[in-house]
């Protein structure tokens, strides 16, 4: 990259609420958004059109660093009232360079179905499975309010997530000698990887690139399809852990008392595939 080295030297970047796929769609006819705000924030919506200049130039130099070696974190912030679950977590982007997570602070934590379902998700992406874009379709259930649930913020203050991403850092590079690492040496929660214990001196692998387009209204009854082809998913039935946690939610599906209407319609619209199971 010019002036640092990948090989000899670490580097990450953590992305906390990014805005990589631009902003939830309802703020762009926002009083506050389309005459308050500058015009650089009205800019950010550009970002949700894949074909538009911004977005070709923020997704070329994602290649950039990604291809030279930097580590990159990116966590979501749950009831985000900017920012969109799909769009923090760089959804349309695959590289094992990526690592993914989720930020819930305590008032709005439950160990329940959907909880669980986002985590599920989001440790696919992390192993390299596609979700079949479940994330995007679920980030409308966790989204906040402008008027009342207020998320964006909250995840800057967590220590827990600046650790994340040292983690990330240390683990997840080796040196260019690439002598391996014991497998107990490494964060049980980063071992099934693939950016784990990759050597820094080895080939570069080039970013995949998903592009979708944000302005338009997804069909919620894709939902279903996504869940039944992903309890057939190969990768998942010939992984112990990924198939205890898909009957793990089985269970907690059946428990789940929503109490948001897009809770609600979410547990409706998956009821035919539970009965299916």
């Amino acid at each position: 990259m010019g002036l640092v080295d990948t090989v000899r030297q670490r580097v990450a970047m953590l992305a906390m609420a990014g805005i990589s796929h631009g902003p939830l769609a309802y703020l762009k006819d926002n009083v506050v958004v389309k005459y308050i705000e500058s015009g650089t924030a009205r800019e950010l919506f550009e970002l949700m059109d894949p074909s538009s200049y911004q977005s070709q130039r923020y997704v070329a130099a994602l290649s950039t660093i990604l291809h030279s070696g930097v580590r990159l974190v990116c966590i979501g912030s749950w009831v985000d009232e900017v920012v969109p679950l799909y769009s923090a977590i760089l959804q349309g982007v695959s590289h094992p360079n990526v690592y993914r997570a989720v930020y819930i602070d305590a008032p709005h934590y439950l160990d329940d179905f959907l909880t669980n379902l986002i985590v599920f998700a989001l440790r696919l992406r992390n192993m390299g499975i596609y979700d079949h874009d479940l994330l995007i379709y679920l980030s409308e259930v966790v989204a906040g309010s402008l008027w009342g649930h207020w998320g964006h913020s909250t995840v800057y203050g967590e220590p827990a997530v600046y650790r994340l991403a040292i983690k990330w850092l240390l683990y997840s590079t080796l040196p260019a000698s690439c002598a391996p690492l014991p497998a107990e040496s490494v964060p049980a929660d980063m071992r099934q990887h693939p950016g784990a214990r990759q050597c820094a001196s080895g080939p570069r692998i080039h970013m995949s690139y998903r592009p979708f387009n944000a302005t338009e209204q997804l069909n919620p009854f894709f939902i279903p399809w996504i869940m039944r082809t992903l309890w057939d998913e190969p990768a998942i039935q010939n992984n112990q852990a990924l198939r205890a946690e898909l009957k793990r939610l089985v269970a907690l599906y059946d428990k789940w008392v929503p109490e948001t209407k897009a809770g609600k319609d979410l547990k409706y619209r998956l009821e035919p595939v539970r009965a299916a199971l």
